[in-house]
C-alpha cells in the first residue's frame, strides 16, 4: 500500500484505498488542523508535497476554488481533498502550539467550526432615540432591560439562542444546536416579539407619555458555526455572509414601514406555513442585485408542545389551560393563546374567558372587580364595565353624574372626550371543563 511520510513528525503510515491524507492523519493520531471538518470549505488542512506530487489525485473543484483564493502553487494541496496512488512526503503548513491545542479541543467539544444552515433573526427598536432623549440614563437602562426580558423570552421559548446585543438591537440564531424547525420557530419568535411589544406599549404610554416599536428581519442561510474568542469570553456563534444579509433584511423595515420581513430563502424554506401580508423587490446595501423580501402577517405552525394541549372540533380550536382546582386560590388567571392574552375568571364555579386587554387603554383586566349581580367585570384602571358573558360595554370609563351633565353642555373637557369615544366591547371566548382542566375555545378564522 502507498505510504505517507509526515513532516515534521517524521512518522510514516500506510494509506487505505480511497482514504484522503487527512483521514490517514486522523486515524493515526497526527494533529492535523481542519476547521471546516474536512469538507473542503477552508484551507487550514493545506500541506506541501515535498516528494511524489505525481502520485496525488487530481485537484477537485473545491480544492481549485480555494487554491485560487489563496494564490498557492501546484505543490500545495488540501489534505481533505487529496488521495494518493504512490508514496509521498508531506509537510503540514498550519502547525504550531495553538493549532495542536485546537485539534485536541475539537476532539473533546466538536465545536472548532462547521458549516450549517441556520435561521438568523435581527431586531432593532424603532424610534428609541427620541424616546430616550427625554429620560434619565437610569430610566433608559430600566426600560431596555424590561424590553429585552420580553424579547429574550420570546426567542428562548421558541428554541432560539440570543447571540449578541448591538445597542438596542438583538441578534438571535435558530438551529445553532441542531434544533428542529429552526426557520418556523424564527418567524414564530418574531411574531411573538411584536405581540410582546404591543403588550408593552400601554405601559410605556402610561408611564412616559410615549412609546416605540420594533423591526425584525430573518434570513435562512449557510454560516460557519463554531467557538469564537478565548478564555471566559469564548462562545458558540455563527459568522458569514448570511449574518450580514439578515441585518440588511431587518433594516429594510424602515423603508417599507413594516415590522417583520424575511428573505426569499426563508420564504422558500417554509412557504407552506406562512401567511404573507405583502412582498417587495428591492436593493439592499452591500448586496449584489435585487432581492425579494416578504412581509409576514402570521404563521400556521404548531409546535409539538402546543399540539399536545390543542384539540380541533368543527371550527373551534380548544386550548388546555389550567386545572380547575387552581382557580380556588386564584380565580382570575391569564393564559397566552395564539399570541393573545386571555383572562379566565371563575364566578361561582362557572368559567368565562375574555381578552385580557381593556379596549380603551390595552391594560390588563386581571384583578378587576367582578359584579355577579350585574354580570360585569369593571376594569381596575378606568372602571369601564363589560359583561363577562357577552363582552358588551355596560359603562365606559366611569365618571360622576355631575361631570356627565357638565360634559353635555361643554363645561367639562374630560367628560366630553369620554362621551365621544367609541365604546369598544371586549372579545369573549368559549370555555369548557374536561378531564379536570379548563379549556378555552377560539374560532378558526376563514
Amino acid at each position: 500500500m502507498p505510504k505517507i511520510d509526515f513532516l515534521p513528525d517524521n512518522k510514516i503510515f500506510e494509506i487505505e484505498p480511497g482514504e484522503t491524507i487527512l483521514e490517514t492523519a486522523s486515524r493515526n493520531g497526527i494533529p492535523h488542523v481542519n476547521a471546516c471538518g474536512g469538507e473542503g470549505k477552508c484551507t487550514t488542512c493545506r500541506l506541501l508535497i515535498l516528494e511524489g506530487i505525481e502520485n496525488c489525485s487530481p485537484e477537485t473543484e473545491k480544492e481549485l476554488s480555494l487554491k485560487n483564493k489563496a494564490h498557492t502553487t501546484e505543490e500545495f494541496r488540501l489534505a481533505c481533498q487529496t488521495t494518493i496512488n504512490g508514496d509521498i512526503v508531506v509537510r503540514r503548513l498550519v502547525l504550531n502550539k495553538e493549532d495542536i491545542e485546537s485539534v485536541s479541543e475539537r476532539s473533546v467539544s466538536g465545536r472548532l467550526g462547521e458549516t450549517k444552515k441556520i435561521a438568523i433573526l435581527f431586531s432593532d427598536i424603532r424610534g428609541f432615540t427620541p424616546f430616550s432623549e427625554k429620560l434619565t440614563p437610569y430610566d433608559v437602562v430600566f426600560i431596555l432591560n424590561r424590553y429585552f426580558n420580553r424579547m429574550v423570552n420570546a426567542v428562548e421559548s421558541n428554541h432560539g439562542t440570543v447571540d449578541n446585543y448591538i445597542g438596542d438591537g438583538m441578534v438571535a440564531i435558530f438551529g445553532l444546536h441542531n434544533e428542529e424547525n429552526p426557520a418556523q420557530y424564527a418567524v414564530k419568535s418574531a411574531l411573538d416579539m411584536c405581540a410582546e411589544m404591543d403588550d408593552m406599549k400601554p405601559y410605556l404610554k402610561t408611564m412616559y407619555g410615549q412609546d416605540f416599536d420594533i423591526g425584525v428581519g430573518i434570513h435562512w442561510g449557510e454560516a460557519v458555526v463554531g467557538d469564537i474568542g478565548a478564555g471566559k469570553s469564548k462562545r458558540l456563534t455563527a459568522i458569514g455572509d448570511a449574518m450580514n444579509f439578515a441585518s440588511r433584511v431587518e433594516s429594510a423595515n424602515k423603508q417599507f414601514q413594516s415590522r417583520i420581513l424575511i428573505s426569499e430563502e426563508t420564504h422558500n424554506e417554509i412557504k407552506d406555513s406562512l401567511v404573507i401580508k405583502d412582498f417587495m423587490r428591492t436593493n439592499l446595501p452591500g448586496i449584489e442585485g435585487r432581492v425579494t423580501l416578504y412581509e409576514i402577517e402570521d404563521i400556521n405552525f404548531t409546535s409539538e408542545e402546543e399540539s399536545i394541549n390543542e384539540i380541533i372540533e368543527e371550527s373551534i380550536i380548544w386550548n388546555k389551560c389550567s386545572e380547575i382546582e387552581s382557580f380556588l386560590a386564584n380565580p382570575q388567571q391569564v393564559f397566552k393563546i395564539k399570541r393573545e392574552d386571555i383572562l379566565v375568571v371563575n364566578v361561582e364555579d362557572n368559567f368565562y374567558a375574555l381578552n385580557d386587554k381593556c379596549p380603551h387603554a390595552y391594560l390588563s383586566l386581571q384583578g378587576s372587580d367582578i359584579d355577579m349581580k350585574n354580570e360585569t367585570i369593571a376594569c381596575r384602571w378606568h372602571k369601564s364595565a363589560f359583561c363577562y358573558k357577552t363582552g358588551e360595554v355596560r359603562e365606559w370609563m366611569k365618571i360622576s353624574n355631575f361631570k356627565k351633565m357638565l360634559g353635555k353642555i361643554g363645561l367639562n373637557a374630560e367628560a366630553q372626550e369620554i362621551s365621544q369615544m367609541e365604546h369598544i366591547p371586549v372579545d369573549v371566548y368559549k370555555t369548557k371543563q374536561e378531564d379536570g382542566f379548563i379549556w378555552v375555545g377560539i374560532e378558526i378564522k376563514e
